[in-house]
């Protein structure tokens, strides 16, 4: 079944489910009626914008050599708000400019494109204070704050700009970015680099759609989804005022327009602990265990809520049939068709994932709240209730295992915190960059506690010297994250205990299905690629090998580390199986010149490799005449020595059965929207071949033909695809819907 067929799957999957955004408004919508007899606005106020409109959503995505990766994010963003948000533009690569990013004054077109949404969503490349494009033809390539932005953000319509860019909001970045604000609330982005994904159902854009459409705010939903969907990453949000951390569309509540002199902003770390370092020269890397995960289902995820609700103290609502449930307010989405359970208060939420059991508890009153931000301002860390990282550990440990929410293989990693901060827009400049990473530092207090715990398996493995011995692994992956959420104070008992309630709590890691271990003598086993070869595989074909994705300009790079470990990937996907991988500890040469670490999963066997997708004729160009397309997509049954990648290194298949598996291909046009997907108009064109109408380009901005080819190994454990992009340039005059004055406006 294709992932991407992603309706019909979840309806398959779960045939009962909780009604996360329909929960909300009904409970809401009884504690307002209690406030007002009346019955006045006693319902969210769910598709109206702040400009008397619906929501409008703009998406662009330009990163180059990750084509797949920005398509996939641009689609995760509409997954949950299309019919709720409407779509006002979505372009791509080419299609996707600086100009719409940028002030009058500098050439640019802002007012037309991102200010004319109220939420506008970039995916690409990115460094402190600086968003790439891929197509330099309409500038020079770059928005770069302060110089092409400055104080033109949100005098027109835009209230929220989201980037999956790294590192646009660092230190030395927030003071110039801040000087672009004008009437705008917030800019949600990465401290850090940023991760992107091939699949739409892992991006940060996929999730951060979805919690806005659980009723969370913006600041709650970007940084949850960081949570979610990324691994080791340090993400932040930045206000005009600290009333903008509230901004919640689904309930239609927006602060109102302010240009202040200063700004605001709040510092996430989504952090998980990296591998641990394994001798590798000390052991014969011939073959690792396969380690089968307990499938979980939608009852056990019913069961497990009910029982985080009476943990938590939040009321669990009835089962409801979604599919038969309409009560007019909540706005469209995916609704019924999720993974995911839920419970919700107007302050706490609880939701499950029925795929995984992956869990997630948030006080919304508290936890990333403005009040929050202005409670933490207001301390001081002297303050006698305070909680330090001793009693955070020691909060957290008690009520996890008071409530049997500690999995045995939990270790402790670290305690971190978020922060909060202030300080005066950087007056204007040659480059606007006066606040310092140091004085962004300086400004920053605890806003929050994080206690953070990492999974850690033991396996069978094999030492040089042909002695099998127990190997402790770590689980890395942003499904393998157990954190608690403490405020910054508690409440000091008459014992002198600091004493605390989690304010959020994520957790559940996927458990490991021992039955299977326990029918059979000895664990299955599968051959592991040498540490050499695996680095070669990545050197020659990126992160087509890898599990993440990095939105970074890169020119070279040097693996500088390598260990081993387990992959678990985020909720809401089915998997079957950890993933045994390789860490390589990177060294990545920038654009620029600059350097950045980061790390990289490659699967230490081919079976886990997601299969082999390559679009191999497509043309460089099409003509005015040219109405039909024929493409064809790389066989997935052959080795990769057989499709000519990597000389005869790799005798291999990428996939769960090799050369026997089965592998299936879908085509689609600019994303992988279901509404999108291609048709085969010859009927004997065979697997691996599409002939298809050239969609006629009515937007002048899209000059550019964009075919995505989605090839899925059917016989994974685990949710397995791989996509690739042909970027096909359309003449300027051949524009076939469009009248003649449009065509001459295009050139």
């Amino acid at each position: 079944m294709l992932k991407l067929d992603f309706h019909h799957r979840w309806k398959r999957t779960v045939l009962r489910a909780f009604s996360v955004a329909a929960i909300a408004s009904l409970v809401l919508a009884t504690a307002l009626q209690a406030a007002d007899p009346e019955g006045e606005s006693s319902q969210p106020t769910a598709v109206t914008g702040d400009d008397g409109g619906q929501w409008e959503l703009g998406l662009e995505g330009s990163a180059g050599n990750l084509t797949t990766a920005t398509a996939a994010e641009r689609y995760g963003m509409q997954v949950w708000l299309n019919g709720w948000f409407v779509t006002r533009f979505n372009y791509n690569e080419a299609t996707a400019w600086d100009n719409d990013f940028s002030r009058a004054a500098v050439g640019g077109s802002e007012n037309s494109y991102l200010d004319s949404v109220d939420l506008m969503f970039y995916v690409g490349h990115g460094s402190p204070a600086n968003i790439t494009f891929a197509n330099a033809f309409h500038h020079d390539g770059a928005m770069t704050a302060a110089n092409d932005c400055y104080q033109s953000w949100g005098d027109n319509d835009n209230e929220w700009l989201a980037l999956t860019s790294c590192q646009v909001l660092d230190d030395t970045g927030i003071g110039p970015m801040a000087n672009c604000m004008n009437n705008q609330h917030l800019i949600l982005g990465f401290v850090s680099n940023a991760s992107a994904h091939d699949n739409y159902w892992d991006t940060q854009a996929y999730h951060f759609g979805r919690y806005l459409r659980y009723g969370y705010s913006m600041t709650q939903a970007w940084f949850n989804a960081c949570d979610v969907a990324q691994r080791g990453r340090v993400t932040r949000v930045m206000a005009e005022e600290v009333g903008d951390f509230n901004d919640n569309p689904y309930y239609g509540s927006v602060f109102p327009d302010t240009v202040n002199n200063d700004y605001f902003w709040y510092t996430h770390s989504c952090g998980t602990a990296s591998a641990s370092d394994i001798p590798l020269d000390a052991l014969q890397l011939q073959e690792l265990p396969v380690i089968r995960l307990a499938p979980f289902s939608a009852a056990q995820a019913e069961d497990r809520l009910n029982k985080l609700g009476e943990d938590f103290g939040v009321p669990v609502s009835p089962t409801v049939e979604t599919a038969s449930l309409d009560d007019g307010t909540t706005p469209p989405g995916p609704n019924g068709d999720t993974t995911f359970v839920a419970t919700t208060t107007a302050t706490e939420t609880i939701e499950v994932d029925t795929e995984s059991g992956l869990y997630h508890y948030a006080n919304l009153s508290q936890l990333w709240s403005g009040q929050s931000a202005e409670n933490a301002l207001a301390l001081r860390a002297a303050s006698a209730n305070y909680i330090d990282q001793l009693d955070a550990r020691r909060i957290s440990d008690a009520f996890l295992n008071q409530f049997g929410l500690m999995p045995g293989d939990a270790q402790f990693y670290q305690v971190v915190q978020d922060s909060t901060g202030t300080l005066n827009k950087p007056a204007p400049s040659n480059d606007f960059r006066v606040a310092t990473a140091q004085d962004v530092e300086a400004a920053e207090v605890p806003a929050n506690t994080q206690v953070i715990y990492s999974r850690v398996i033991t396996v069978p493995a094999v030492t040089a010297a042909g002695i099998t011995q127990a190997l402790t692994v770590t689980v890395v992956g942003p499904g393998a994250k157990q954190k608690v959420y403490l405020p910054p104070t508690g409440q000091v008992s008459a014992a002198g205990v600091m004493q605390a309630e989690p304010i959020g709590v994520q957790g559940g890691w996927r458990a490991i299905d021992t039955s299977v271990r326990a029918a059979a003598a000895e664990p299955q086993m599968v051959q592991v690629i040498p540490e050499a070869k695996a680095t070669a595989l990545f050197n020659t074909l990126g992160f087509s090998v890898a599990l993440n994705t990095l939105p970074l300009e890169i020119t070279d790079h040097k693996i500088l580390s390598t260990t081993l470990a387990y992959y678990e990937t985020a909720p809401g996907n089915s998997q079957g199986e950890l993933i045994p991988v390789y860490q390589f500890g990177t060294d990545f040469t920038l654009k620029d010149g600059s350097h950045t670490q980061d790390l990289v999963y490659v699967p230490t066997s081919e079976r886990y490799l997601r299969p082999l997708a390559r679009i191999e004729d497509a043309p460089i160009g099409l003509n005015a005449s040219v109405h039909t397309l024929t493409l064809t997509a790389a066989d997935a049954t052959q080795t990769l020595q057989e499709a000519g990648i990597g000389g005869n290194q790799f005798p291999f298949v990428m996939g769960a059965q090799g050369a026997d598996g089965t592998y299936t291909y879908a085509w689609y046009h600019d994303t992988v929207d279901p509404s999108n997907k291609l048709t085969d108009t010859v009927t004997t064109d065979g697997p691996t071949k599409i002939t298809f109408k050239v969609p006629d380009h009515l937007d002048p901005h899209a000059q550019t033909l964009n075919i995505i080819l989605v090839v899925t190994d059917t016989d994974s454990p685990n949710e397995s695809s791989s996509t690739a992009t042909a970027e096909i340039p359309f003449p300027t005059l051949f524009l076939p819907s469009l009248s003649k004055v449009q065509q001459q406006k295009a050139q």
